[in-house]
Parts: C-alpha cells; sequence; structure tokens
C-alpha cells in the first residue's frame, strides 16, 4: 500500500437536491449512568438496501410507509455513508465505533467461522451493558460464529437470529415464490430459513422477516417491567439475497412482471411492515416517547440481483464499490422531542457516529475512548455549524477512497495491469459521479492521495486476505477488480 500507481478513468449517473437543516431543538447533555431518563434506544439494519429504495428518497415503486413516517417525523441523512461497501466489515465498524481496519477487519471473512471482532475491542453492546443497559441483538450478526464471538460473548444479554452471513426467508418452498441465490458461489436451488435462541438453533415455521420482528416486538413488550433501559439491535436479513417472499408479502406486487423486481419490492415492504409493528410496541408499552430509533443500511444495493430490480437512487455504483453507490445508504433517526421532526441533514455522516451518539445519550463514556465517530447532537440539536466529518476514509486493498469536503477520490484497480486507476469528482456539482476530473486536476489527485496515505499509516495491515473478488466495465471499457 506503501507505492500507490495511478491512471485516469471515468463512471456515470445523476444529481440530488440540497434541503436545509431548520429550527433545531435545544441541545441535550449527556446523562450519567443510573439517570432515569436515559433513552432506549433501538438500532435497525437493513441488509443490502439501496438509497433509492425507500419512498423518502424517491422510489416510486417500493411501499415503505414505516420508513417513511420515521423520517417525517426525524432526520433523513441524505449523506449517510457507511465505512465497507460490503456486510461484515461495515457492521464491524457500527458495533464497536471506530474504522473496522484499525483492527484488522478490513474484508468479509466468507466461510472462516473462527474469525471475528478481536475480544480485546469492546462492543457497543459491552459498552452499553456497562452503563445499566438491557441489550438484545435480534437477525443477522456475521461477526465470528466460534464461542467467543457469539452475541451473547459480545455484549448482549439477547439473541435471536442467525450468526453466519447469509439464510433463507421461507420454511418450506410451497410458503411463496423465490429464486435461487445469485452470488457467485452459493447453492443453487431453494435455502430454507435457519435460526438460533442463544446458543441453540431451533425449529421454526413462518418467514424469516416476521419471525425477526416477533422476536423484536416480545422483546420490547418484555421490558416494560424492567427498570433498566434498553438497547435494541434488530438487524433484518432483507432484502439481501436469496430473493424469497410468501405469497401475502407479494401480493401487492403482482403486477411487477420482472420476478427479481417483484420479491425485492415485496421484500423491502415486509420489512417496512415489521418495522410499523415495532413502532407500534413502542407506542403500546409506554416506550415510544423516550427511544432513540436510528435505521440505516449497512451497504448499498446489489447489481447481481437484476438490472433495476434494486436502486441505489441518483447514484454510481452498487454494493462492492466505494462509488456513492456502494457507500451511500438510507439513515434516519427519530427521536420525539429531541431530534427535529421532518427535517433533512445533508452533512456527510458515518453509520459509527451513531454508535457515539447513542453511547453518549446512555451516560457512557466516549471521550478518550478512541472512537473515530462522533457525538451528533451538537450538529443536530444546538446547531453546530459545519458537519460532523470534513474528510472521510474507504480501505478495502488494493482500493481506496477518500471524500475531502465535496471532492471524492477513488482509487481502484485495474484488472489487466493491476495499477491504480484515479477516478476524481466534485460530489457538489455532480453527486452522481460522471465527471472523472482526475486527468484535468493531478494537483487534487496527489494531494488526496497524500491525505489517505496519512491516514492509511495508522492502520495496520488487514488481519486476514481477502477470498472473493468481482471485476466489471467502467462505461469507457476499462474492466476493474473490487475485493471484499
Amino acid at each position: 500500500m506503501k507505492n500507490l500507481m495511478i491512471v485516469g478513468t471515468v463512471l456515470c449517473t445523476a444529481a440530488c437536491a440540497d434541503y436545509p437543516l431548520e429550527s433545531p431543538t435545544p441541545y441535550v447533555p449527556s446523562p450519567s449512568a443510573g439517570d432515569d431518563n436515559r433513552p432506549n434506544v433501538v438500532l435497525i439494519v437493513a441488509d443490502d438496501l439501496g438509497w433509492g429504495d425507500i419512498g423518502v428518497n424517491g422510489s416510486q415503486l417500493i411501499r415503505t410507509p414505516n420508513i417513511d413516517a420515521l423520517a417525517a417525523g426525524g432526520v433523513n441523512f441524505t449523506a449517510g455513508y457507511v465505512t465497507a461497501a460490503v456486510c461484515a466489515p461495515s457492521r464491524a465498524a457500527l458495533l464497536t465505533g471506530r474504522h473496522q481496519q484499525s483492527f484488522g477487519y478490513e474484508f468479509n471473512p466468507r466461510g472462516r467461522r473462527e474469525l471475528g471482532i478481536p475480544v480485546e475491542i469492546d462492543t457497543v453492546a459491552d459498552r452499553m451493558r456497562q452503563a445499566g443497559y438491557s441489550t438484545a441483538l435480534i437477525g443477522k450478526w456475521h461477526l465470528g460464529r466460534v464461542p467467543e464471538h457469539h452475541p451473547l460473548n459480545r455484549g448482549f444479554d439477547h439473541f435471536y437470529g442467525f450468526t453466519g452471513g447469509g439464510n433463507g426467508y421461507l420454511s418450506n418452498p410451497e410458503d411463496g415464490e423465490y429464486m435461487s441465490d445469485p452470488v457467485p458461489g452459493a447453492r443453487p436451488g431453494f435455502m430454507r430459513v435457519d435460526l438460533e435462541s442463544g446458543f441453540d438453533p431451533i425449529e421454526v415455521v413462518g418467514d424469516l422477516t416476521s419471525l425477526l420482528t416477533d422476536a423484536a416486538v416480545d422483546y420490547i413488550e418484555g421490558q416494560g417491567a424492567d427498570a433498566d433501559p434498553f438497547f435494541l439491535v434488530l438487524t433484518h436479513f432483507a432484502p439481501h439475497t436469496p430473493l424469497q417472499a410468501t405469497y401475502e408479502q407479494i401480493a401487492p406486487y403482482a403486477h411487477v412482471e420482472d420476478q427479481a423486481t417483484r420479491l425485492y419490492a415485496a421484500m423491502v415492504t415486509a420489512m417496512d411492515d415489521g418495522i410499523g409493528e415495532v413502532m407500534d410496541a413502542l407506542e403500546r408499552t409506554g416506550a415510544r416517547e423516550n427511544t432513540l430509533v436510528i435505521f440505516m443500511s449497512d451497504n448499498g444495493c446489489a447489481h447481481y440481483i437484476g438490472e433495476s430490480a434494486c436502486s441505489n437512487g441518483p447514484f454510481n455504483g452498487f454494493k462492492g464499490t466505494y462509488f456513492e453507490g456502494g457507500i451511500r445508504v438510507p439513515m434516519i433517526a427519530n427521536f420525539p422531542g429531541v431530534l427535529p421532526a421532518g427535517q433533512v441533514y445533508e452533512e456527510p455522516v458515518m453509520s459509527f457516529d451513531w454508535t457515539v451518539t447513542a453511547l453518549a445519550m446512555a451516560g457512557a463514556p466516549v471521550e478518550g475512548q478512541g472512537f473515530d465517530g462522533v457525538d451528533l447532537r451538537r450538529y443536530l440539536t444546538a446547531g453546530a455549524e459545519g458537519g460532523p466529518h470534513e474528510t472521510l476514509f474507504w480501505r478495502t486493498l488494493p482500493n481506496f477512497t477518500i471524500r475531502d469536503g465535496d471532492m471524492k477520490l477513488v482509487m481502484i484497480e485495474r484488472t489487466e495491469t493491476r495499477d491504480l486507476l484515479p477516478m476524481l469528482f466534485d460530489l457538489a456539482s455532480d453527486p452522481g459521479e460522471t465527471r472523472n476530473l482526475a486527468a484535468e486536476r493531478p494537483e487534487e489527485v496527489e494531494r488526496l492521495i497524500a491525505e489517505f496515505q496519512a491516514w492509511n499509516e495508522s492502520l495496520p495491515e488487514p488481519a486476514w486476505e481477502s477470498q472473493r473478488s468481482g471485476s466489471f466495465n467502467l462505461p469507457d471499457g476499462v474492466r476493474v477488480t473490487v475485493y471484499n
């Protein structure tokens, strides 16, 4: 990584509206552990959901009234980013508040059960539990499958879901409509849903999204008699492949001819329906007014599910790439009376900022803890000028990306020659990354490479190697390779 070879090239797509953040509510100082007013935190993570696949971000096909309602009563972060363009590394950062590369978690583990977040690194669940919270993970884990990396040994009191990176959605093939998983290396045919409760596999009947929703609702309702606040992480698998949905879920989209598009839309709406049930449970138990709800995706949607089956909105790229479509994701936060309602925040925000913000709200220490995320409240509720991050970094060796202000440099390996192509974009005028400015602004390329190198010098080598890569053609025909 010390010697970077560069050559230029291009990529494509459209634009995005600008919206101000208005009428901030008063800044809320951090409570102390034991404070009765500490909020509950519900973090909901979708899997491979595109930026443009929710109504509030412009979807004309997919119904997401409950996600849209979260935005209507909260803040929609139109420049919300994740730290990786694939599942597990993105989740490793979100669950620690740190760049995943800082502890070697650069690539997906892909079948290596023993790999996980190092045990000496506290997770957000560890820290929330230390602050007196009840903690639960319901859904996908994908951060280690051996006992020392199991959710119940990484800070969660309660676990219902699956520890690996993949699953099916249906108990039986006759329960709905399905397609084989198109991910290279995936087994063909029908994939059955498999779940665990605690450390034990369990037999289930039903569809995955509904089962996870029911478990989340049960958990919330079970907290009513508990004096401690709770931290619930609900990591839906939807709409990750394989594309499967029940006939009831598909019914609103029966008119859609393309099967992948039909199934994907049904899966997103099923997740949205479940989010509505979770919000109803918060209302029913009296917890809603004192609960911070955060919704985001772990990365952008995948191109391999079919042409136009999903949407990364006006942004170029897709899952696995560091173009905007791979790392800019749906991100919404809602906290009645604390966060502004019905606002759009356009400054860049990283997923792990919510880790730190939630911890600060819980009264857990955040200063001097080695976090890369920041407490967002001063920007959302106190009207602080500027944004939480001037410069953002991404690295999946040998590729890397840096955003500094509105300038973004994508360095990506050319398949044939194995050197790195520079693509420089001005996101202020070209959010779709359609015009590569690298050839006409070489000094800017050099400046951004130097900034990246300074950050890169602080990082260790990856703890393991990538075992999956993929190649695709740029619009000018140059073939490039990404790793995960």
